[in-house]
């Protein structure tokens, strides 16, 4: 959220500026409860008011350059059984399974790297009450106050973390290296750090 006296950018959860003490500013009134909207109200009201669109610093890869990364793991791996099928024919060395083994690691990287790839957010919209998470192919709506959802926070590295995030079935990791002010709202809503 943007300060209208002193235009710094600040978290959106925080009642007041922290460099000027603004408050924050009013929201728009909402209609009485039991009073029906009008047609023009209807026609004109939006889904959900998103306020922010975060999209992923690091690109992710494309579905053409998944199915490539899916061939070749495949690829490798038949490399892998036809020089293990070698392996029986020659005396063991050191150096042989070391050549043999070799396709196995490449084709396992490969897949594992396609998988994560699939499952990654790509962009994150931040609504009013609730985060909508955006994969390769699909979304899911992760709302502020739900407790019962399944969710996990890993280090990734000496400072960062990754979240993953299970909503109906489906898996979702979030990097906190591609969406930094996002990570530092769901730590606290979602895990209860800061």
């Amino acid at each position: 959220m943007i300060c209208p006296e002193c235009g710094e950018r600040y978290n959106y959860y925080e009642p007041q500026c922290p460099w000027c003490g603004a408050a924050k500013p009013v929201e728009k009134e909402k209609p009485d409860e039991g009073a029906e909207p009008s047609g023009s109200q209807i026609e004109n009201a939006p889904e959900k008011e998103v306020f922010f669109t975060y999209k992923a610093r690091k690109k992710r890869d494309g579905k053409i350059l998944l199915v490539c990364k899916y061939c070749i793991a495949l690829f490798v791996f038949m490399v892998f059984v036809c020089m293990l099928g070698e392996l029986f024919r020659q005396p063991i060395t050191k150096n042989l399974l070391l050549t043999v083994f070799i396709p196995l690691a490449v084709s396992v990287v490969f897949f594992f790297d396609a998988g994560y790839s699939i499952k990654a957010v790509r962009e994150i919209k931040c609504r009013k009450d609730d985060f909508v998470l955006y994969r390769l192919n699909d979304e899911a709506v992760l709302p502020f106050g739900k407790t019962d959802i399944l969710k996990k926070r890993y280090r990734t590295g000496l400072f960062r973390h990754m979240y993953v995030f299970v909503i109906d079935k489906e898996i979702f990791f979030v990097d906190e290296h591609d969406f930094p002010e996002v990570a530092e709202t769901m730590d606290k809503l979602y895990f209860g750090k800061g």
